[in-house]
């Protein structure tokens, strides 16, 4: 059976602090804030308000001067923390799951439902609100990942994203699905929809240790091999997988290759040009700290053409006669019908934030702190770390398995931590389908923990256990 054009042609991989009270926490956060609106304002009035316009209802309204009026100035990673307002009442080690949104991304989001409400969301003001601001959130996505912006499309989340790019493929009945054994659960529950409906093969590489897998996925690679999945860091205990060898290996037989970005975007840099994957999928809301709802796709240039999803026509009916049908995106194959545009401005202002501050700066930090969890649980009985520490192995998940506990176990210290101690981790299940015995605690550092919160999470633990 020849394979659908775009999918099993060969190509060459590209080479490529003092205590503050609630009440002035409130205030410096504030303070904060204001003070990166002030900047940006000040800025906008000194270049001229020459190309300004009165807006019909009143009142002054150039292009985009109230998002520039937000625009980020450089910030540091303690303003980061300054501008999430959890912090002030929890030690967070949850980013993993759900990171959460800074005031400067919940603004974003407010002013722009604010702005379409107050004018109208069909009115010229209405949308030019959200057409600049989503313009800017998506160039600002694809520059983070270094791909054409043609090549982005938006979705709610990692799993609906995948969802999208694994249906739009022509699977046929003995084709093969091959993923590792650390990838998420909707992987799996994918790969079982793949099974039950199409007849498809999945194959999961069970050791995922670099020189293992690389070697593994080589001798599983066949005629009938349709994709394969991994994850860019492992969401069950933080192991960095060697995608870019993947990727190579799979290229060299024809075969095209997704990565879950999920648990890496957002702390740390990512190259997907660089990386060489052809399908990448992600969330907003996890480590790019942005709103709820948020979720993206990455469709490789030479992979839009062949890629077909059976609801999305590449002529609209709306199309005159005569009209020529526009060049495929991933976005004109991927997006359909309204969507919330507000989503997408809050992620592009986390977007922004991280650029602001610098992915490099958030994986120094993130390092840093995770170094200092580690060599702190080193020191706590019955406590074993699991993720990889050696240097270029990890990142900021740290996985914990505790002797003699079971998932009722850990789900009890998981409540402890954060009753007793105001820490917030996760219970978490190693395989899928579960297995009993492996469970661990996952622990997310973020960028803007800080020292204090890991002491207060290894001293819990320590008077727990």
């Amino acid at each position: 059976m020849a394979a659908p054009i775009g999918l099993r042609s060969r190509r060459k991989p590209t080479i490529g602090k003092p205590f503050l009270t609630p009440i002035s926490t409130c205030l410096l956060r504030q303070k904060l804030s204001m003070s990166v609106i002030i900047r940006s304002t000040l800025a906008e009035i000194s270049s001229g308000l020459s190309g300004a316009r009165k807006h019909p209802a009143g009142g002054l309204l150039s292009n985009s001067i109230q998002h520039k009026a937000h625009v980020m100035s450089r910030m540091t990673v303690e303003q980061l923390r300054q501008d999430l307002p959890m912090t002030g009442e929890v030690g967070y080690f949850q980013t993993g799951t759900y990171g959460p949104a800074s005031d400067s991304v919940l603004q974003a989001v407010r002013e722009t439902m604010e702005t379409e409400a107050r004018h109208g969301p069909a009115t010229p003001a209405g949308r030019q609100s959200h057409t600049e601001r989503e313009a800017a959130a998506r160039s600002g996505l694809a520059r983070m990942l270094n791909v054409e912006e043609e090549e982005l499309g938006i979705e709610t989340n990692t799993s609906r994203a995948m969802q999208q790019i694994v249906r739009g493929l022509d699977w046929q009945e003995g084709d093969e699905f091959v993923m590792t054994s650390l990838e998420h659960v909707s992987t799996y529950g994918l790969s079982y929809s793949l099974e039950q409906q199409h007849g498809v093969k999945t194959i999961v590489l069970g050791e995922v240790y670099d020189e293992h897998l690389l070697g593994d996925l080589a001798s599983v690679l066949t005629e009938r091999t349709r994709l394969i999945c991994l994850s860019h860091i492992a969401s069950p205990n933080g192991r960095l997988l060697p995608c870019k060898q993947a990727a190579a290996i799979a290229h060299e037989a024809g075969v095209p290759v997704m990565l879950d970005l999920a648990q890496s975007v957002g702390q740390m840099p990512v190259d997907l040009k660089e990386l060489d994957c052809d399908f990448a999928v992600g969330s907003g809301h996890k480590w790019l700290l942005g709103p709820m709802g948020t979720g993206y796709m990455y469709i490789s240039q030479d992979q839009i053409p062949g890629f077909h999803p059976n609801f999305i026509p590449d002529r609209s009916p709306w199309s005159l006669p005569d009209a020529p049908t526009p060049a495929p995106t991933a976005r004109s194959r991927t997006e359909i019908g309204t969507y919330n545009h507000a989503l997408v401005v809050g992620l592009g202002r986390a977007v922004e934030i991280m650029e602001s501050i610098g992915l490099d700066k958030m994986q120094e930090r993130i390092t840093q702190l995770s170094g200092r969890l580690r060599q702190g649980v080193g020191h706590i009985d019955r406590a074993r770390i699991i993720t990889p520490q050696e240097p270029g192995k990890s990142a900021g998940i740290t996985s914990l398995m505790f002797d003699g506990f079971t998932k009722t176990d850990l789900d009890g210290l998981v409540d402890r931590m954060h009753e007793r101690h105001q820490t917030v981790v996760k219970s978490q299940w190693l395989t899928a389908p579960p297995d009993p015995v492996k469970v661990a605690m996952r622990i997310s550092v973020a960028a803007f923990n800080d020292e204090s919160e890991v002491d207060r999470l290894l001293e819990g633990l320590d008077e727990e256990l």
